[in-house]
């Protein structure tokens, strides 16, 4: 097979093609292809790789910071232990309050305040605390003791103004022997005959006899009397006195503060009186009432001319 080829200048150039030149025609064209087609592939994978690189974000995996895990696992520590801390000190505010309400009430506790009480049973399907849920108990029992700390504290103040005024009120005996030589009421007067109301007790006691006061107030009058003889008012609060007369010698002066069951006075006969005797008064708001209904909240009414035993609270006077 021949080829002629002309050029421009008319001149004209055979080729002839024999099997073999066309063979090795074919396997250049063929080899030039196959390489064309793997410097395009690498090409367009080198541009591929580079644009994922450039869009796809870096994934690091970094190892864990065991030193940063152990402080904030040591500041959870600090913070829990400063809340128990705080329980602890709850909890001894409460047992101080639970002994003197228990005080204040004249009742024994049943337990120990100071022990932590007994408590067992079955193990059922036990399960670690995780932190948050030791702070949610934690807040639980916070709450709790706030509550019972409020609660004590009212029944404390409660308490302790009942005390006070179980003190200010006359409730013991005035004097530690003798008897009832008269009764409140209306009587036949010892002096007169005539029929008159009494407004006191009289107890008959040797002179010299303590006179103590029946219970804490203040002295507003200490003086001498026409028909009391020698007497004190005690002022107890709340419009309620009481008076002591006919006494031979007064320990105290107006304006004293006196406590529950402190000697005042001696017996004495001073005053409209037909011997040695104490006559004990309780007015309230200026009215003269009954003392037996004041004296029965210690120990039973004193009938007449029934002898005084010694009183128990008194015994160290």
């Amino acid at each position: 097979m021949q080829i002629t080829i002309e050029d421009a200048q008319k001149k004209s150039l055979t080729i002839e093609l024999t099997p073999k030149i066309i063979m090795l025609a074919v396997l250049a064209l063929t080899g030039f292809v196959i390489g064309m087609a793997f410097a395009l592939h690498a090409v367009g994978m080198t541009k591929w790789v580079g644009y994922v690189e450039t869009q796809t974000p870096t994934v690091v995996l970094e190892q864990p910071d065991f030193a940063q895990q152990e402080a904030l696992m040591r500041q959870n520590l600090d913070l829990l232990a400063q809340r128990v801390g705080a329980l602890q000190a709850k909890v001894v505010q409460l047992d101080a309050l639970g002994e003197r309400v228990a005080n204040l009430a004249g009742v024994a506790p049943a337990f120990n305040f100071k022990e932590v009480p007994g408590r067992g049973g079955l193990l059922v399907d036990p399960q670690p605390l995780s932190l948050s849920e030791v702070g949610e108990e934690l807040d639980r029992l916070e709450a709790q003791l706030r509550d019972r700390s409020d609660f004590f504290s009212v029944i404390d103040a409660q308490l302790t103004t009942l005390s006070a005024r179980k003190t200010m009120t006359p409730t013991i005996m005035p004097v530690t022997q003798g008897f009832n030589g008269s009764s409140f009421g209306w009587r036949v007067d010892p002096i007169t005959g005539r029929r008159s109301k009494h407004e006191g007790i009289d107890f008959s006691a040797p002179k010299g006899t303590s006179i103590v006061a029946a219970a804490g107030g203040v002295v507003v009058k200490a003086e001498y009397h026409a028909a009391y003889g020698y007497m004190i008012d005690l002022d107890h609060g709340n419009d309620l006195i009481t008076r002591y007369a006919h006494a031979s010698k007064l320990l105290v002066k107006a304006g004293d503060l006196v406590r529950r069951g402190q000697k005042i006075a001696q017996v004495g006969s001073t005053g409209r009186s037909t011997g040695a005797h104490l006559h004990f008064e309780v007015r309230i708001a200026g009215l003269a009432v009954d003392p037996n209904n004041f004296l029965a909240s210690a120990r039973k009414p004193v009938p007449h001319n029934a002898t005084l035993a010694r009183s128990p609270a008194l015994a160290k006077d």
